[in-house]
C-alpha cells in the first residue's frame, strides 16, 4: 500500500489478513452512525439539563475539558522523555533472545509499559480514596456502598459525596486521550484495530459520562478497568526480560482480576444494573449508544481473555512469555 496513505495501510495491515480484526473494524463501522446521531443532538439535551435546575451549581462545563487536554499533553511529553531517559536503562533488562533493532524496540515498549503500569496503580489509588466511603461504592469492588444506588439523583449528582472527581475524570479522559494519540501516531501492529476500537469508544464513554453528570457508574467502571490494566501493564514490562518467575506471577494476577472485574463485576453487576435495572433509565440520555459501546466492549474483554489464557498455556508449556496480542514483529 502507498506509504503516503498511513491510515489506509493500517487498515490494511490489521485488517487485511486478520478476520477478528475485520470483525472489529465492522463493529466500529457500525457504531458510528449512530453515535453521530447521538452528538447532533447532543449540545440541545445538555443545554437541557443546565435549564431545568439553575440551583444547579455543578453541572460539567465544555471548559473542564480543557483540563483534560492538559494533562493528555503533559503524559504525552512525560512518556517522550522518559524513553529518551530510560530506553538505555532498559536494554539491560532485555532477554538476550532479542538482538539489535528488536532489543531497542523491545526497550522503548518497557518504558511505555512502566509508564503505563504507574499510572494505573495511581489512578486506582486515587479513586479508591475519594470513593471508597461513598453510598455508591460495592463491597465487590472493596467499599462499603451500594451499587444499586448509583443513579440516585441522576442526572444532577451530588458531587460533595466524592471530592476530588471532576479532577479524576480529567486525569483519566486525558489519558485516555493520550493513549488514542500515541497509538494513531505509532507504528502499525497487528492489533490496531480492536485498540482503536477500545481507545475511542473509552474516549467517548468518558468524555459523554462526564458532560451528562453519569459520575459514579461512570467511576465504578473506570476503577473496575484499571485494576486489571495495571497488571497488564507490568506484564508487558516483564515479558521481554529474563525475569520468568515475577512474571508468571504477575500473569497469574492478571488473569485472575482481569475475570473477577471484566467479566463479572463489569457485565453481571455495573452493565446489569445501567442498562438493565436502573431506575433512572428514563432520566438519562443517550443510555441506547452508551450501553451499545460498554456492551462492545465486554466482547473486547472475551476476546482478550481467550488470548491471555493462550499466552498463559504457552508460557506453562515453554518457559518462554510471548505478547501474542501486541506482536512487534508485525510492526510495519
Amino acid at each position: 500500500m502507498p506509504k503516503k496513505f498511513p491510515i489506509t495501510e493500517a487498515l490494511w495491515v490489521s485488517v487485511g489478513k486478520n478476520k477478528m480484526q475485520l470483525l472489529f473494524f465492522i463493529i466500529f463501522l457500525l457504531l458510528c452512525p449512530f453515535l453521530g446521531l447521538f452528538l447532533r443532538e447532543f449540545n440541545n439535551i445538555y443545554q437541557m439539563r443546565m435549564a431545568q435546575r439553575p440551583d444547579y451549581k455543578d453541572w460539567p462545563l465544555y471548559s473542564d475539558l480543557w483540563m483534560a487536554l492538559g494533562s493528555s499533553l503533559v503524559m504525552t511529553g512525560f512518556l517522550y522523555f522518559c524513553q529518551f531517559a530510560f530506553t538505555g536503562y532498559m536494554l539491560k533488562l532485555v532477554s538476550d533472545r532479542y538482538k539489535e533493532n528488536e532489543r531497542v524496540e523491545r526497550a522503548e515498549r518497557m518504558v511505555k509499559s512502566l509508564f503505563k503500569g504507574i499510572y494505573f496503580t495511581i489512578s486506582v489509588g486515587f479513586c479508591y480514596f475519594i470513593a471508597k466511603d461513598s453510598y455508591y461504592f460495592p463491597a465487590s469492588l472493596g467499599g462499603s456502598g451500594d451499587v444499586e444506588e448509583s443513579f440516585r439523583d441522576t442526572p444532577y449528582f451530588d458531587k460533595s459525596s466524592t471530592p476530588y472527581i471532576k479532577e479524576y475524570f480529567m486525569l483519566q479522559l486525558g489519558y485516555h486521550f493520550h493513549s488514542l494519540i500515541i497509538h494513531v501516531t505509532g507504528k502499525i501492529r497487528n492489533d490496531f484495530m480492536e485498540m482503536l476500537l477500545h481507545h475511542t469508544i473509552t474516549v467517548m464513554l468518558v468524555s459523554l459520562a462526564y458532560l451528562m453528570n453519569y459520575l459514579p457508574m461512570s467511576l465504578l467502571i473506570l476503577y473496575s478497568h484499571d485494576i486489571s490494566d495495571a497488571f497488564v501493564s507490568y506484564a508487558r514490562f516483564l515479558v521481554d526480560t529474563d525475569m520468568k518467575k515475577l512474571t508468571m506471577v504477575v500473569s497469574v494476577c492478571l488473569i485472575v482480576s482481569w475475570f473477577y472485574t471484566r467479566l463479572v463485576i463489569f457485565p453481571f453487576e455495573l452493565i446489569r444494573i445501567s442498562c438493565y435495572t436502573n431506575p433512572m433509565m428514563h432520566e438519562m440520555y443517550g443510555i441506547g449508544i452508551l450501553g451499545a459501546m460498554v456492551h462492545v466492549l465486554v466482547v473486547l474483554h472475551i476476546y482478550w481473555f481467550i488470548l491471555l489464557l493462550k499466552m498463559g498455556c504457552k508460557f506453562a508449556k515453554t518457559s518462554t512469555p510471548e505478547d501474542t496480542q501486541q506482536s512487534l514483529s508485525s510492526s510495519k
